[in-house]
């Protein structure tokens, strides 16, 4: 009967289907839907055996409930391993992200990119590219079980960066973002199709602070199987984590470098306070002309103590000069440069003019003039 044989073919297939590639490989979501759609028509059929031999008893409607029984405990069985191969992929993709969050670097993560998807996925060949200056640059390669490979086309890639240029796809999911499944025969770039050997692929943009700033490209050149919804889901889960994580790296390296930098100020102002706080001991052996207390004119350079016009006073008075000859060497009155001595001993916490002098030839030793 065309009945019995349609449930024959459908649970044939349905359990071709659960059972995948035979080599350990998850079954094609595809796989999965076309066989549920034949069991689906197949329980249609045989509904309407039941309906039309009713009448006859139950002896003759016993083998057609069985069947009815067997395709609807198939039908739960194929709803399952969709759930359980979304599921187990997503979850997978989860760990892949949070090793590379565990790298700490944004450099790290960016060598490490592309292994973490392809450890963490069914896809055969992972890329991970960015955008510079309108165009694509390959960062990383994966390929399953072959390094050596992946090193020749990342050298080969890194060659020959893409001009992100209609009719590209990247071209467009640069701008709007999101993921795709490519036919390479239509608009992929034709040097990186014949270097990977592209029949399809998938590709996912990377998206930092709003603006697209990479993508993820993977394939299942290995196997052949057809790229479907869960491996689409699951590179745009990647494609996320991954932006995120680089992300905290970026901003855990600037404020590294912040702290340093605060660290290095907070250093700087503990010496000074440091010295400050030595000043009290030196003032009660040293008195100025004045009578005021001495202070160590180490806590600050020259140049924040005096103006340039007070510097160059003190340079001619260690060179002897008396303020007669540094007026005339200035040309200046006699009486400015007083003011300028003046205001040169009051900074320096000098004595007298030798003491000022011997100061400044102590904190310039070993300068140039």
């Amino acid at each position: 009967m065309a009945a019995l044989s349609q449930v024959s073919e459908a649970i044939e297939a349905a359990r071709a289907a659960m059972s995948g590639s035979g080599q350990g490989e998850s079954p094609s979501l595809d796989d999965l839907q076309a066989a549920s759609g034949r069991v689906q028509s197949a329980l249609g059929a045989l509904a309407e055996q039941l309906d039309s031999r009713a009448a006859r008893g139950p002896a003759a409607t016993r083998d057609f409930w069985r069947l009815l029984v067997e395709l609807h405990q198939i039908e739960r069985e194929l709803v399952e391993r969709r759930c359980v191969r979304r599921v187990d992929a997503l979850e997978r993709v989860q760990e892949g992200v949070r090793g590379l969050g565990e790298i700490g670097t944004a450099a790290g993560i960016l060598d490490r990119s592309a292994d973490g998807l392809g450890e963490s996925s069914d896809f055969d060949r992972v890329l991970v590219s960015s955008i510079r200056d309108g165009s694509l640059h390959v960062e990383s390669i994966w390929c399953r079980d072959d390094r050596a490979r992946a090193e020749a086309e990342l050298a080969a890639l890194r060659a020959h960066p893409v001009r992100l240029d209609y009719p590209l796809v990247e071209a467009e999911l640069a701008g709007r973002q999101g993921v795709e499944v490519v036919s390479a025969k239509e608009r992929s770039d034709k040097r990186w199709a014949e270097t990977l050997g592209w029949t399809s692929y998938a590709v996912a943009t990377l998206a930092l602070g709003g603006a697209t700033a990479g993508f993820v490209h993977a394939d299942c050149h290995l196997s052949g199987r057809p790229l479907d919804a869960i491996d689409r889901e699951a590179l745009e889960a990647y494609a996320e984590g991954l932006a995120q994580v680089f992300e905290r790296a970026v901003l855990r390296g600037r404020l590294r470098g912040h702290r340093s930098e605060l660290r290095g100020a907070v250093d700087w102002m503990n010496a000074r306070l440091s010295r400050l706080s030595e000043a009290p001991a030196a003032a009660a052996v040293n008195g100025n002309a004045d009578g005021m207390p001495a202070m160590p004119v180490e806590v600050a350079e020259l140049d924040e103590l005096l103006t340039p016009r007070e510097l160059e006073v003190l340079r001619l008075m260690a060179r002897g000069n008396t303020n007669l000859a540094i007026a005339k060497a200035l040309v200046v009155a006699e009486g400015t440069v007083k003011y300028h001595v003046k205001n040169v001993l009051r900074k320096l916490r000098a004595a007298n003019r030798a003491d000022a002098v011997a100061r400044y030839e102590r904190m310039t030793a070993g300068l140039p003039e």
